[in-house]
């Protein structure tokens, strides 16, 4: 099966549990396939269902979307009467009816003109203070000028609802306190089965804790809208200030519960001033607008709500977005880390010209959904996203693996990472920004925070939409929409380079195994494959299922390993949340021989005292995969061939970290200005957008305008997650200078920054600045020429390899024997040349972490 013939649909609660140990809270996943062409559209488990029953069959509960777009009418209910259906649940203002149904109605409500689409009522399953400041929330709820510009009231979110359309919330808990702060706290109550006539859903409506099962909906909305009570306000979410209404369907979701959450949500717009719906959960699929979640999230954006969707667990490979996620009018939220990164459980879609029309398989943007992606941010950021615990789920999860909480705060919060938790934190976001302008409609929230969104190197927008969220930009563009935010930079398939290149398929090799789970790391689980000499991308993509052929998937990773040792993993979710696929991809692969293993739970760890001497725990089933060797081509760059520098060039073009001139030339040997460096940063680092009330530089217009005040500003990357340092350039009045030359240390200073490590470089301060060769280290010649309060960036500079040091031996005329003497230049002049070099080794630092 190849991946466009992927079809299946499984819905999900879009978390990604912490712990093994939670995986025991088991979520149900459905096989879906593609059925065949009617009047209406059936769902695609309703379309497999369906052939080869007997018109008195029962299939279940059918969800029945009529067309027309203006509720349910009385005609709509005669259609179902005619076709025998006398019951179920109607949803007035989707124009939508629950039913029970047998195989023959289904057939005959297909062939009516009135009937827009019929979908089985599958089961879906459930899918801080460091993510406030890394994404600016916390800077804009304590500036000055924005409380000023918002009456000389903090910007929070009041007077705008929020609906989170989820397990429910815990009313009982100080950061979501029913009823002053949950304003509104809604129990869903759906059993079609058991109805007699067409009834309206039932609402219980007034009900202080609706989260009585798994507790994610009140994770959800306290990173949403937590006033942080219980906590000082440590754990506050995005937006205190805005109301909250919880709909609840408990841990059993089906989408007839789902829905409903939307006919509440229409239905009470007006009473309540609901303005988003936030929605945690979803699946894998095509995406289409015949899906009555689909038509229900297009009346709410169309009724001038914001709809947020996670975009799913199933990363990180291509094609996995939550179809519902997929809409072009809502907001699709992939996960990023507290670094800045992309979790690589986040759901990606696929580069623009493979996507079917209308269909918009991409996130819109990235938001933190979970914690530390390195080991050395262990003292800094948490593993997890910390928010509200529900009581129940002190009872289901307990508090063992929320370690990293005080104490004392532990029976209130707790730790989980996933889209689930990305998607609120844009719904609140959308909460801060509506509170400043209720006149924003939701295509203007979402076209602010694309606009907006900091840098994300190395990563397109299929996988990261826009790139990270950028809160406190997004409120400044509210408040000043003539501000040129979005005028450079973007996601790296949409950067515009003046080098043509092009990646093309080498080598493809189908294969196949058949997981066993007692086999033996290397045995029957396993293949050796070649790496060829200059591949530029090695893609192993997989479909994996279960012996039973079920569709859901398997607990079933790919793990390769290089000639070299290095492994590379696709991962598993715990519990399965995600597509019944894996994909691995590794940038430059050392050629020679590789090995591939499918191994299982446990055997992809990196903890050999928690491994299995197996392959891991899993079922038995079949993989099929297919290895794909691509290269880059480059066209030849005349002024590169025979350069000693070629390789290092062609290196940095080939990956994007560079760009020619617009005459077609590199220009190995030619100055590197303030403005050739600057853009080199906006294609390298995580630049935050930063504008200023009025232009602060005279010499530079338009985007590099832009540019230069991004880079100059305190925290000008996200790895400068708390604002403090100042910016990767230092200019001088209002001139930025960019013609000026950039020296060696101007460029160690900036990508020292970049990768986070200002502090590092602060408390090296003063020192000496050694360099080693041969095993011998020595106090470089020149460190006079470094202004003391840089040394320590130099010197880090040259520890990790983006700078280099000079080595000679001098004798002089009274020495027995020659001594080691180093030097930086700190003050040459660099040249195109050395900024490939560095750049290329600065890349290798940011990707593996400090």
């Amino acid at each position: 099966m190849n991946r466009s013939e992927v079809c299946r649909i499984r819905v999900v609660r879009l978390r990604r549990i912490a712990s093994p140990l939670r995986a025991a809270a088991a979520l149900l996943l459905l096989l879906a396939a593609a059925g065949p062409a009617s009047a209406a559209t059936l769902g695609p488990s309703l379309a497999a269902k369906l052939p080869g029953l007997a018109d008195s069959a029962a299939v279940g509960t059918v969800i029945v979307t009529f067309n027309g777009g203006h509720g349910l009418s009385a005609a709509n209910l005669a259609t179902l009467t005619a076709a025998g259906i006398t019951r179920g649940f109607t949803l007035h203002n989707l124009g939508m009816v629950g039913a029970p149904a047998t195989a023959g109605q289904v057939r005959a409500l297909a062939a009516s003109s009135s009937v827009r689409s019929i979908w089985f009522n599958d089961q879906l399953t459930y899918l801080n203070y460091q993510t406030r400041v890394l994404t600016g929330a916390e800077r804009a709820r304590t500036d000055p000028e924005l409380t000023q510009l918002n009456g000389g009231m903090p910007v929070s979110g009041k007077g705008v609802t929020l609906l989170i359309n989820d397990s429910g919330i815990d009313g009982t808990h100080a950061d979501t306190h029913y009823p002053d702060h949950v304003i509104q706290n809604v129990q869903s109550i759906t059993d079609s089965a058991t109805l007699a006539g067409f009834t309206s859903p039932v609402f219980v409506e007034g009900v202080p804790d609706t989260d009585t099962n798994v507790g994610h909906g009140t994770h959800c909305a306290g990173i949403a809208a937590g006033t942080g009570a219980a906590s000082g306000g440590a754990y506050a979410g995005v937006a205190p200030g805005a109301n909250l209404i919880g709909y609840g369907s408990g841990a059993v979701l089906f989408i007839l519960n789902a829905l409903g959450g939307f006919e509440y949500a229409i239905s009470n717009q007006f009473r309540y001033n609901i303005r988003i719906i936030s929605n945690s959960w979803g699946g894998t699929g095509a995406f289409n607008p015949d899906d009555p979640v689909a038509v229900a999230s297009q009346m709410a954006h169309d009724r001038n709500m914001v709809v947020v969707f996670a975009a799913g667990n199933s990363g990180p490979g291509k094609d996995t977005m939550n179809p519902y996620a997929k809409a072009p009018w809502v907001i699709g939220v992939a996960a990023g880390t507290k670094e800045g990164g992309l979790a690589a459980f986040s759901s990606r879609g696929v580069p623009k010209a493979q996507r079917a029309l209308g269909d918009f398989n991409a996130p819109t943007i990235t938001a933190p959904g979970t914690g530390r992606e390195f080991a050395s941010d262990a003292g800094k950021f948490t593993s997890d996203v910390i928010s509200v615990r529900a009581k129940t789920n002190i009872f289901a999860n307990g508090t063992t693996n929320d370690t990293e909480i005080p104490t004392q705060l532990a029976p209130y919060y707790t730790q989980i990472s996933g889209t689930s938790m990305a998607t609120p934190f844009v719904a609140g976001t959308a909460a801060l920004m509506l509170g400043v302008d209720k006149t924003l409609t939701p295509d203007a929230v979402k076209a602010i925070l694309v606009e907006t969104a900091s840098q994300m190197p190395g990563y397109n927008e299929f996988e990261a939409g826009a790139g990270y969220l950028n809160v406190y930009a997004a409120l400044d563009k509210v408040f000043h929409r003539g501000k040129a935010y979005g005028s450079y930079g973007g996601p790296q398939d949409q950067q515009q380079y003046n080098l043509q290149i092009a990646t093309n398929a080498v080598a493809q090799a189908p294969f196949h195994i058949d997981y066993t789970p007692a086999a033996l790391p290397g045995g029957a689980n396993s293949l050796p494959f070649t790496v060829q000499t200059g591949i530029s991308v090695l893609d192993v993509f997989a479909n994996i299922n279960d012996a039973l052929m079920t569709g859901n998937g398997n607990t079933v990773g790919i793990l390769l390993t290089d000639p070299n040792g290095n492994k590379y993993s696709s991962g598993i979710m715990i519990p399965i949340l995600d597509a019944p696929t894996r994909e691995v991809v590794v940038n430059n692969p050392l050629s020679g021989q590789w090995l591939l293993e499918v191994r299982g739970v446990r055997g992809l760890t990196a903890l050999p005292e928690v491994s299995l001497p197996t392959s891991g725990a899993a079922a038995p089933g079949p993989v099929d995969g297919t290895i794909v060797q691509e290269v880059t081509t480059l066209p030849a760059v005349s002024d590169v061939q025979g350069d000693p520098s070629q390789a290092q060039i062609e290196f940095v073009l080939k990956n994007r970290m560079m760009d020619v001139l617009s005459d077609g030339l590199f220009h190995p040997s030619a100055q590197v200005t303030r403005s050739d460096f600057g853009q080199a940063l906006v294609f390298n680092t995580a630049l935050r957008q930063s504008l200023a009330d009025a232009p602060l530089f005279t010499d530079v217009t338009g985007p590099q305008e832009a540019i230069a005040e991004a880079l100059t500003a305190s925290g000008s990357t996200l790895r400068d997650w708390n604002f403090t340092p100042t910016g990767m350039l230092s200019a001088s009045g209002s001139s930025f200078s960019g013609a000026a030359s950039v020296t060696r240390t101007d460029v160690a200073v900036a990508l020292v920054k970049a990768l986070g490590m200002d502090a590092a470089a602060q408390a090296l301060a003063g020192s000496d600045v050694t360099a080693t060769y041969s095993g011998q280290t020595v106090v470089v010649s020149d460190e006079s020429g470094i202004p003391p309060a840089l040394r320590g960036y130099v010197q880090i500079a040259l520890n990790r390899g983006i700078l280099n040091a000079f080595f000679s031996f001098q004798q002089g005329p009274n020495d027995f024997q020659p001594h080691l003497v180093a030097q930086v230049n700190p003050n040459d002049a660099v040249t195109r040349s050395f900024l490939a070099y560095a750049i290329a080794n600065f890349r290798q630092d940011f990707a593996a972490g400090n």
